[in-house]
């Protein structure tokens, strides 16, 4: 008797085990068909899905696609294409925060990849046109606004022409690092002149300063030694007022009338409009496996050798964001000092925006 008992209690136990296995054998195949349903198309379609959209200028249609290689088949060979066109599908359909998102994603899973000078390229480009959020490229002076995405912009570009100096996307973004260097200075002098408006002639100098120190390679270093002269004489500082004359008498004598005064330009003037309109004949975006198109045929500067070169020798100024001042100052800012030679007074005037008298 017990052991029919213990019989059926094994029989029972099997059962029990077979029924639950093949519960969980149907419920893995299950998940599996499901999981096949959902993606719907091979990888291989769904890249010339992505493919035939792009042609068509379709991006949305192309992000989709691209974005379903990414998601059912991450380990894949069309996986590091398909993030790459995503990329330039996104700047296309104007998605710049998933741009950024992606470009730093490639870098991530792709450190080895022949094309990242191509997502630091992108990258740099989306970083140029500012916030997300904010006014996109060419709609506003860039030397007005927040410097804080040109930098990262400027930073991408300078990562790109000093590891991959014979891309065929450096020698734009040499030009366009320097283009920001240039914006970056003109920053320095729109705050100059509105401290000059307002009689604030050490503050005005402090930023000229800036200027002809730490961005001596700028278009803006005449009009700064201008504005370093000119403030001088208003604070009575002659001597040093005509060493800056002397400097502009020799290099830039059209900021001297023929007395020997200082003619400032006009206050609302800049070089930024020349500037933007420079930056708009540079390369064209374009897909990752075609070739960089440079629209501007007429281009007659400096070599590709000499530009990157160039730009791959600018620096900018290590500043905290304690530090960074806005284009419109308030008297609450205080202003980096950088060596004026100026008396402890009037160094402390300068930082609190007090007009010595």
């Amino acid at each position: 008797m017990k052991s029919l008992q213990l019989k059926l209690i094994t029989a029972l136990v099997a059962s029990s085990m077979v029924m639950t296995g093949c519960t969980t054998l149907k419920g893995a195949f299950g998940k599996k068909e499901e999981v096949i349903a959902t993606a719907e198309k091979s990888d291989v379609s769904y890249y010339q899905d992505a493919q035939n959209a792009l042609d068509k200028g379709r991006n949305r249609e192309a992000i989709t696609a691209l974005t379903n290689i990414r998601t059912f088949y991450p380990t894949g060979r069309y996986a590091e294409q398909a993030l790459l066109d995503l990329i330039y599908a996104q700047y296309q359909a104007g998605d710049f925060e998933a741009v950024t998102q992606s470009t730093a994603e490639f870098m991530r899973s792709y450190p080895t990849s022949r094309s990242i000078d191509y997502a630091l390229y992108v990258q740099g480009v989306t970083h140029m046109g500012g916030s997300p959020k904010s006014s996109r490229l060419f709609r506003m002076d860039q030397s007005q606004r927040d410097t804080s995405w040109l930098r990262l912009a400027f930073n991408d570009f300078h990562s790109l022409v000093s590891n991959f100096p014979n891309s065929q996307y450096a020698p734009d973004a040499a030009q366009r690092m320097i283009t920001l260097y240039n914006d970056f200075a003109e920053h320095e002098l729109t705050a100059a002149r509105w401290y000059i408006k307002r009689d604030a002639y050490l503050a005005a100098a402090n930023r000229a300063k800036w200027v002809f120190q730490y961005y001596p390679q700028s278009e803006a270093v005449p009009e700064a030694m201008a504005i370093l002269a000119y403030s001088y004489d208003k604070l009575g500082m002659s001597d040093t007022a005509n060493q800056y004359k002397t400097l502009l008498q020799i290099n830039h004598p059209q900021y001297l009338t023929g007395a020997g005064e200082v003619r400032l330009p006009n206050q609302g003037a800049s070089s930024w409009g020349k500037r933007t309109l420079s930056m708009i004949t540079l390369g064209k975006l374009g897909r990752s496996k075609d070739s960089f198109e440079a629209t501007d045929s007429s281009y007659t500067g400096a070599t590709r050798t000499q530009v990157v070169r160039q730009a791959a020798g600018l620096t900018l100024p290590q500043i905290s964001e304690s530090q960074d001042i806005e284009s419109t100052p308030t008297t609450e800012r205080r202003l980096p000092q950088i060596g004026l030679g100026l008396p402890k007074q009037e160094a402390d005037a300068g930082r609190t925006n007090e007009v010595p008298r």
